[in-house]
């Protein structure tokens, strides 16, 4: 917002916030995809979900056309939750379906979407998305 004050901000833009944090805290990007909200106005934060996933039928970025596989028990795959990138490891993998407990916990809603990628060779590929259920 420049060198303005503002009361309130929407998505869509950038905005740098003034805190007391330590910066080692905030170096590196260290708290970059978190979310900031008053206390009660923030969705719910999840360690674990369970995603009703829809995969695309090629990998997306390979040089190859490779097809997607179905979702495998105990798969890490990397999600990416509105800002927040996180690694997702699948717990039970049924039909469309696909539990997970997450390495670092996201902020989100029942219904947001999530991108799903899967690493293939030395690099994360997107293979589809999921909704959070």
């Amino acid at each position: 917002m420049g060198a303005k004050r503002v009361d309130e901000v929407r998505p869509g833009g950038l905005i740098g916030i003034g805190t007391k944090l330590d910066p080692s805290l905030t170096k590196a990007d260290g708290l970059s995809g978190m979310v900031l909200g008053k206390p009660g106005t923030l969705p719910p934060t999840w360690n674990r979900f369970t995603l009703e996933v829809h995969l695309m039928e090629r990998v997306v970025g390979a040089k190859e056309e490779l097809e997607v596989e179905k979702i495998k028990t105990s798969e890490p795959l990397m999600l990416n939750v509105g800002t927040a990138t996180t690694v997702g490891i699948v717990t039970s993998a049924r039909d469309d379906v696909a539990e997970m407990v997450l390495k670092l916990p996201v902020c989100a809603q029942q219904g947001d979407r999530v991108a799903i990628s899967r690493r293939i060779g030395a690099r994360w590929r997107l293979i589809g998305y999921g909704i959070i259920v």
